[in-house]
């Protein structure tokens, strides 16, 4: 699971932490790529909206793009017949994206988490014919707090075939010791242009 957890203050945690704080949040994995994927979930206080975003691999928004919200209500319409690739629920509301890639759905009181086992009531995924996409079931708000919640929600529009593998970029080490090889080489070819030079024979 390769999802960025962040607390309201910004500290980086994990999916452990989440699910430790919100009971039972799970990713829903759309399975391998192209896809809409989960990269990112901001935990929030304040406002009761949840807010998603959905972005390009280099960063850029996806514009009019239906994301779905769904809960328990029996009167919710139902999202069956459009040939989507993704129905993680059969009924829910959507909206669109706007030009900077957000949407957000206003919660109410119904959307706090009663009974962390269970989780949170809302479940969030992208809408769309042609590309599947992850969800993220369980979200909701804490009761007794100004609507903290992991409310925030980022999709990437992975486009990448399965096959397609990005090399991770050099660690730290790595990247040192490539420049001290580098260098090694240098030195060497110094010597031996002044030991040419010196009409010294070098092995």
């Amino acid at each position: 699971m390769n999802v960025e957890v962040f607390d309201r203050h910004g500290v980086k945690r994990d999916w452990d932490w989440l699910r430790d704080v919100y009971g039972n949040v799970m990713l829903l994995d759309g399975g391998p790529r192209p896809k809409f994927t989960l990269v990112r979930v901001d935990e929030t206080e304040g406002p009761a909206v949840i807010v998603v975003r959905i972005q390009r691999l280099d960063g850029s928004p996806v514009v009019d793009q239906p994301v779905a919200n769904h809960w328990p209500d029996p009167d919710l319409p139902s999202l069956e017949g459009g040939e989507l690739k993704t129905l993680w629920r059969t009924t829910g509301v959507h909206q669109r994206t706007d030009r900077n890639g957000y949407t957000g759905f206003g919660l109410g009181p119904g959307s706090y988490i009663l009974d962390p086992v269970l989780g949170g009531p809302h479940v969030i995924w992208v809408l769309s014919p042609s590309l599947r996409s992850d969800g993220i079931s369980g979200v909701g708000m804490l009761p007794g707090t100004n609507h903290r919640g992991p409310l925030h929600l980022t999709f990437v529009l992975d486009d990448r075939s399965p096959e397609e593998v990005i090399e991770p970029p050099p660690s730290e080490r790595e990247a040192t010791l490539a420049e001290l090889l580098a260098e090694m080489r240098v030195i060497r070819s110094v010597l031996e242009s002044l030991a040419d030079h010196l009409g010294v024979t070098t092995r």
